[in-house]
């Protein structure tokens, strides 16, 4: 276990260690990172408590407490531990852990530790927890990125830990994928899937399509977005993939005049400047095209972007477009922002519908959130509607479309000059 001399001596069982004031900044984590081999986890703690507690009784109450903080993990410390100064208030934990399991059981105990002050203002642990299956020479950074990471999930959540798995092998595949896919669409080789949205009445009619963006994989076949998204997404690289999708789009609309087309933007495209004007440009030189087009936004996305949502939301709705909020019921809308939002339609998240059919729970729910939509005169449509009982419940709900395997698959549209899988499954 490396500390700063101020902890001199801190070693052997937890109640022989003598603690100090001081830890020793990341340099006492690299002696860690050459002693512990196999599974381990990194923990990153800080106080959720600092910012109040400097605001009521001052800066040197916020420290005191994360120097309190900060000696109570040093005593809580299992053997081969490794704590040491991270940044700022966060301090770092590098421990053996054999599983995720394990990892969070320490990160558990470690919470309690900082959590054990007899006196003085809550300390409210936050924590961050990276785990490895085998902890490799010059993983330093990138488990340290990926504990930082949880924390900010810990702190943005609420939650008191949050987890994050690292493995070498995954994490090069993700990376291999998200740059297949940048380079597919830099090189024209992106495509779009279409998914009907149908009414809920017997007529079944198309409602609409959703654009789900498709990219030519390692094999040449479509790869769908949920292999590369998520790692673009982690990255903050998503603005290329959105333009991409919102380009092909307008090319759809444009073959057919009697379809009305849907298209997601991430969060991090809503506050840059590439897809707003991309959008604005394509509306300009198509305006009947704008106006049957729908962007959907997901609830996490536009609560933490509400600034730059707002007037990019002005800016879809000057060019005749209609909003889409996807994922309904899964996120943190408050009704102040359906108010001042005044999304066109609702897609309620697939999560309260399947199953719908014998679940009294997920029926209250989906009738309540369609009661609101209603108020505020939305639009609703059901995500992942797979059975014909999950319909039946869904149409007795009140529900105005659906969109799910049921109803069809998203069809593939090839972008480029081979169309011999045009209309496949997507």
């Amino acid at each position: 276990m490396v500390l700063n001399a101020a902890l001199g001596g801190v070693g052997g069982a937890k109640g022989a260690r003598r603690v100090g004031a001081v830890v020793p900044g990341r340099d006492g984590l690299k002696v860690g990172f050459g002693r512990i081999a196999g599974p381990a986890a990194l923990i990153v703690a800080t106080a959720g408590a600092l910012g109040g507690v400097n605001r009521i009784y001052g800066h040197e109450a916020g420290d005191r407490l994360i120097a309190d903080a900060a000696a109570r993990l040093a005593h809580a410390l299992p053997p081969r531990g490794c704590l040491a100064k991270l940044s700022g208030a966060k301090y770092a934990v590098l421990v053996p852990a054999a599983s995720p399991e394990a990892a969070h059981d320490l990160a558990r105990d470690l919470a309690d530790a900082m959590a054990a002050a007899l006196s003085g203002p809550s300390v409210d642990p936050r924590l961050g927890l990276a785990w490895t299956p085998s902890l490799q020479p010059g993983q330093e950074e990138a488990l340290i990125a990926a504990a930082l990471g949880a924390l900010d999930r810990a702190k943005a959540d609420g939650a008191e830990i949050e987890i994050s798995l690292l493995d070498d092998e995954a994490e090069r595949d993700a990376l291999g994928r998200a740059r297949r896919a940048l380079d597919a669409i830099r090189t024209g080789g992106a495509s779009i899937a279409l998914q009907p949205v149908v009414a809920a009445d017997a007529s079944k009619r198309i409602l609409f399509r959703e654009a789900l963006i498709r990219v030519s994989g390692s094999s040449g076949a479509a790869m769908p977005a949920q292999d590369f998204m998520p790692e673009l997404e982690r990255l903050g690289m998503t603005e290329e993939v959105d333009v991409a999708a919102l380009s092909l789009a307008f090319d759809a609309l444009a073959r057919d005049p009697s379809t009305r087309v849907s298209v997601n933007l991430s969060g991090a495209a809503m506050t840059r400047r590439k897809w707003p004007e991309a959008f604005a440009a394509f509306a300009a030189a198509a305006p009947d095209c704008a106006a049957r087009l729908i962007v959907e936004v997901t609830e996490e996305a536009a609560i933490a972007r509400a600034g730059a949502a707002s007037s990019l939301f002005a800016l879809i709705r000057k060019h005749g477009a209609a909003l889409a909020l996807d994922d309904f019921g899964a996120g943190r809308t408050s009704f102040r922002h359906l108010r001042d939002f005044r999304f066109d339609l609702v897609k309620i998240d697939g999560g309260f519908i399947r199953g719908i059919d014998s679940s009294a729970d997920n029926q209250m729910l989906v009738s309540a959130l369609v009661a609101i939509a209603r108020q505020f005169d939305m639009m609703v449509v059901a995500e992942f509607v797979e059975t014909a009982a999950e319909a039946r419940t869904l149409r007795g709900i009140g529900i105005d479309g659906f969109q799910g395997f049921f109803f069809g698959r998203p069809a593939l549209v090839w972008s480029g000059p081979d169309s011999a899988e045009r209309g496949a499954a997507g």
